[in-house]
């Protein structure tokens, strides 16, 4: 999904029972001298609904092109006066003033997926009055074990059914390493237990969102459980939002994390879930139950040729690149003299083995000079 486009911004600017939670929220926090920060705006309308609440001040921080359009509601809104449109990344946008709330949706799928959260604490630490109100301000990650025999046969067991007398069976333990975000299929599934909370989290205090926790629960119901289905909670001022997927619907998706082979779980047995992520890391799981245990990650989930694993070791050195010294060029002849036309014009010259066309070489540099502009 690409923010920049409307489409991908759909979902979440036409949520209504997230807008109406976040609604209750501002309700209760903006006054007349509230000066607020949504960052990662969007289309913006979670700092318009706090203007026309009344807020003193909005600033709508937004990195993606779809700012244009930002600019565009806040106009047609009529509330260009109170409200700023600042288009930049958090690390980079400077508010011309610290800010009394910051409202915003930088939570991924189970909280962590996209690791939105980070940018979240970021804007805290750069913009936020001590004091000052955070919306949401806590979240709670939730786990349950539960039998998804459908959604298990489908996306893992499916594998190691011959295809045209075609065995596909070794993709079957990509498959079971894939933690999968599907709100429809997850929702059918059957709980095995009560959920129980797997990790909480302060905005206002923490300083990283990693995760690494184990929790027991009690199994309420025999059955074979086929993996655990997670989501958060996260408080909005006196109010808790959840998305469970028990609960009415939101653009955020519960996640299911497979186990398998499936275990055999007896009612009254205990059985522990392990959760380890670090921030923008791979998840990695492990289940223990009377039957056995379970370990999984999601590093597994991908093919990775020797070269992927080299690159990924920190004492790796890479070789040179051609490639890498074509962008190098490209970033040093940015200088604010040339046009894209006459960089790239050069860079086809010097590195033809890169970019063998003179269209190739031009969309090379737009897309690194607007990259790192």
């Amino acid at each position: 999904m690409s923010y920049g486009s409307i489409a991908g911004q759909r979902s979440m600017a036409l949520d209504h029972s997230r807008n109406r939670a976040y609604a209750r929220a501002l309700e209760a926090v903006v006054t007349p001298e509230s000066v607020v920060l949504d960052p990662g705006a969007g289309t913006g309308i979670l700092g318009l609904m706090a203007a026309r609440l009344g807020a003193r001040r909005v600033y709508l921080v937004e990195p993606e092109d779809v700012m244009a359009v930002t600019r565009e509601i806040v106009q047609a809104n009529g509330l260009a006066s109170r409200v700023v449109c600042l288009q930049g990344r958090m690390q980079q946008v400077a508010l011309p003033e610290p800010v009394d709330i910051i409202v915003s949706a930088l939570t991924g799928n189970f909280l962590l997926t996209e690791d939105l959260g980070d940018l979240l604490l970021l804007a805290r630490d750069r913009a936020l009055k001590p004091g000052g109100q955070m919306l949401p301000s806590e979240a709670v990650m939730e786990v349950v074990p539960v039998s998804a025999p459908a959604l298990h046969d489908r996306e893992i067991a499916a594998w190691s059914i011959p295809e045209q007398a075609v065995d596909l069976s070794p993709a079957r333990a990509y498959a079971a390493n894939t933690i999968f975000y599907r709100s429809k299929e997850i929702g059918e599934a059957e709980w095995l237990a009560d959920p129980v909370d797997l990790q909480a989290y302060d905005f206002g205090r923490d300083s990283q969102l990693a995760v690494h926790t184990a929790v027991s629960c009690e199994v309420r119901q025999s059955g074979l459980c086929h993996g655990w289905v997670g989501w958060f909670r996260m408080r909005l001022a006196d109010r808790w939002l959840s998305t469970s997927p028990r609960e009415a619907p939101l653009h955020w998706a519960p996640a299911f994390l497979p186990v398998d082979p499936p275990i055999r779980l007896r009612e009254g047995e205990t059985v522990t879930l392990g959760l380890d992520r670090e921030p923008r890391g791979d998840w990695a799981w492990r289940m223990t139950a009377e039957q056995g245990g379970r370990s999984h990650s999601t590093l597994l989930s991908m093919p990775l040729s020797e070269t992927a694993l080299a690159y990924a070791a920190p004492d790796f050195r890479p070789p040179p690149s051609g490639m890498a010294q074509a962008v190098v060029a490209i970033l040093t002849a940015c200088d604010g003299t040339r046009t894209i036309e006459t960089i790239a014009r050069e860079i086809h010259a010097r590195f033809p083995a890169q970019v063998p066309t003179a269209d190739e070489a031009l969309r090379l540099v737009q897309a690194v000079s607007r990259r790192y502009a």
